[in-house]
């Protein structure tokens, strides 16, 4: 993968905790002074979700342009009655259709044009405090400077994109950060992403994915980077949220394994974070899921970051989860179901 460079200045940051990336993002909106654009896949009617709304809400009645893009599945279980509070406050407020098919799976936050967020995290308790899974573990890139303008004009695309307009955002550009999402490169640029990522790791390649389906030409590039003498390292939960999921995935991370893969299994948190650390050269962090959803249906943003200090911050996120991982036993690759099901299965997960 090769480093693009432009005239521009970026200054990036990899938030690695929860309590630095809900901070941080929220510091960002208050000290917003024209414009926020936010878009989420998930949005809980929680703690977090209810103070969230109403910060966008109090920043909207002082006169700020407030959009606030949602997809209808993710975030189905927003009430009437806080879209009314917060179209009432002046945000403008657009909620995709919840039986869609392609699903809008990006996040990001845009501040004033100049700042940006995104990455895996939702707005939701369970990024704080977790759940029955345990703390959920997440990373968000935040970026300040002229990278942004690109991701505003992809904002502007999904946003119109919900009223019926089809826009064009354009080419991904040669920035300081390479940018990647699901429409370019004629609606193949996830896989192609993955294949750079995997064809130009050169000594060890470690990939977070809370879900693990990959197709058979994906685990063709993993057993190809580890012919080459590359050390590719899987990190995945003990379980997943979905029942279904939970019980195809062992047949998946046995088929990972068996060319060569390091599984290791995180146990007792929940990996939600869907990044690649390449050679400790270059993050590759975004909202794509390795599977067919992520790769070819759903509408995902994923970046690529050669910073030192993104590197060295996801260094420090992976060496934490490591310590608390195993590796993969022959007992968690027994999947619930049989394998010809999960084959079957294999496209729609």
């Amino acid at each position: 993968m090769r480093r693009s460079l432009s005239n521009g200045v970026s200054n990036e940051e990899l938030l690695i905790t929860p309590a630095s990336i809900f901070s941080r993002l929220i510091r960002d909106v208050q000290h917003a002074r024209r414009s926020i654009d936010v878009e989420f896949y998930i949005f809980e009617l929680d703690n977090v979700g209810r103070s969230f709304a109403m910060l966008l809400a109090r920043k909207a009645r002082q006169g700020l342009a407030v959009r606030l893009l949602l997809d209808g599945f993710g975030s189905r279980m927003i009430s009437s009655s806080l879209c009314r509070e917060l179209r009432e406050s002046g945000v403008e407020l657009s909620i995709s259709s919840k039986f869609a098919n392609s699903r809008n799976h990006r996040k990001m936050c845009l501040i004033d044009g100049r700042v940006a967020h995104i990455g895996g995290a939702n707005i939701a308790d369970r990024y704080v405090v977790g759940n029955g899974l345990g703390v959920w573990y997440d990373v968000v890139l935040r970026i300040e400077g002229e990278e942004v303008a690109l991701l505003s004009r992809l904002f502007e695309f999904d946003f119109m994109l919900e009223k019926g307009v089809i826009g064009d955002v354009g080419q991904s550009g040669r920035g300081r950060i390479l940018f990647y999402w699901s429409e370019l490169e004629s609606g193949h640029a996830m896989q192609n992403l993955f294949r750079l990522v995997t064809q130009g790791a050169k000594r060890r390649l470690i990939i977070t994915t809370p879900y693990l389906f990959p197709s058979h030409q994906e685990i063709e590039l993993l057993s190809n980077a580890v012919e080459r003498g590359v050390n590719v390292v899987v990190v995945v939960p003990e379980r997943v949220d979905v029942w279904l999921l939970d019980s195809v995935m062992p047949h998946f991370l046995n088929m990972v394994r068996s060319v060569g893969v390091e599984v290791l299994i995180a146990r007792g948190l929940f990996v939600h974070s869907k990044m690649a650390l390449v050679d400790s050269r270059c993050v590759v962090v975004g909202s794509a899921n390795l599977d067919s959803r992520s790769f070819a249906t759903n509408r995902e943003l994923m970046a690529v970051s050669f910073n030192c200090s993104v590197v060295e911050s996801a260094n420090r996120y992976l060496a934490n989860i490591i310590q608390q991982c195993t590796a993969l036993r022959d007992e968690d690759t027994r999947s619930i179901m049989p394998k010809f099901v999960a084959e079957i299965l294999r496209p729609l997960l």
